[in-house]
């Protein structure tokens, strides 16, 4: 089974399509960062979407994950270009797999309108919905034989404008121990995908304002899986990594659509084995590494 794996695409329409009640608050931080770099840094995301669905549409890919952040701010119209970007994806022969990240449910207003969910409502289908326990959380896949997808959701509001930090919620992580547990799963290659990467390119946690909060619990839960993955984003940087005492090895698949750290995973699966190869932007179009790369083992599992 083919596996492309994509984040953090961040699409933005520009701080001109904001209603002004839509100001006040965390946005108003955004939109500072927005003028200040951040916007031009992704401001060909749309096109470089496009070019990904014709890559994964010609590559005989069985299965899209998407690792959170669709969106810079939130907004309605950003939700709406997303879903359009993703057509290409989720009309495609391929499963289509995704969570949200924390630009996502970037306010609380967000949150209580539930924007992801009604945009993404075809998506959030679940082979186990007895182990749902926050909204769609857990979604759980079941693919051929072989691939079982797990998928939790860590992001949420944070209303400073300094902190952007994750959670994953303890009845998701109870559910996920139940779910790792069951016949439908057991003996499959497991991914398990949330946004917040459970740690950086060396293994070391990320800051705590910026950081999965409990990202000690999540690799606990994990810790017994020995075949799977952990697929995340959050970082703009692709890399991957194994902890020790840790099962599953982390894939952080960075952003496909930053400037000048466009990144993304290809992975394959036979059996309970897993290849990797990364994915680059050559400026006109995407093309995979010619070689599978390897995976460094930190020196310590966060704490």
């Amino acid at each position: 089974m083919r596996v492309l794996h994509f984040s953090d695409i961040h699409i933005s329409l520009g701080l001109a399509r904001i209603p002004m009640r839509d100001w006040p608050g965390k946005r108003l931080a955004g939109g500072v960062n927005f003028l200040r770099g951040r916007g031009r840094r992704f401001e060909r995301a749309l096109e470089k979407i496009e070019r990904l669905a014709e890559f994964a549409n010609s590559g005989d890919v069985d299965l899209v994950v998407f690792s959170g952040d669709f969106t810079a701010m939130g907004t309605r119209a950003e939700f709406a270009a997303a879903r359009a970007a993703i057509h290409p994806f989720v009309t495609s022969p391929a499963e289509f797999i995704c969570v949200a990240g924390n630009h996502d449910l970037y306010t609380r207003r967000v949150v209580r309108e539930r924007r992801f969910e009604k945009t993404f409502d075809g998506l959030l289908g679940t082979d186990l919905p007895d182990y749902r326990v926050d909204g769609a959380w857990p979604t759980v896949r079941t693919l051929g034989n072989d691939v079982a997808v797990i998928a939790l959701n860590s992001a949420k509001p944070n209303p400073v404008p300094w902190r952007s930090s994750g959670r994953v919620p303890g009845p998701q992580l109870e559910a996920l121990r139940a779910i790792l547990g069951r016949p439908e799963v057991e003996g499959r290659f497991v991914f398990i995908v949330t946004h917040y990467a459970p740690c950086l390119a060396d293994g070391r946690p990320d800051t705590p304002l910026h950081g999965l909060e409990n990202a000690a619990e999540l690799l606990q839960a994990c810790a017994g899986t020995e075949r799977g993955a952990i697929l995340c984003g959050h970082v703009h940087e692709t890399f991957r990594v194994r902890l020790p005492d840790v099962g599953p090895e982390i894939f952080c698949a960075g952003s496909a659509t930053m400037h000048e750290l466009e990144g993304f995973w290809m992975y394959d699966v036979n059996g309970g084995s897993l290849s990797a190869r990364r994915g680059r932007w050559t400026g006109g179009g995407y093309q995979l590494a010619s070689a599978e790369t390897s995976s460094p083992c930190a020196a310590g599992a966060p704490e």
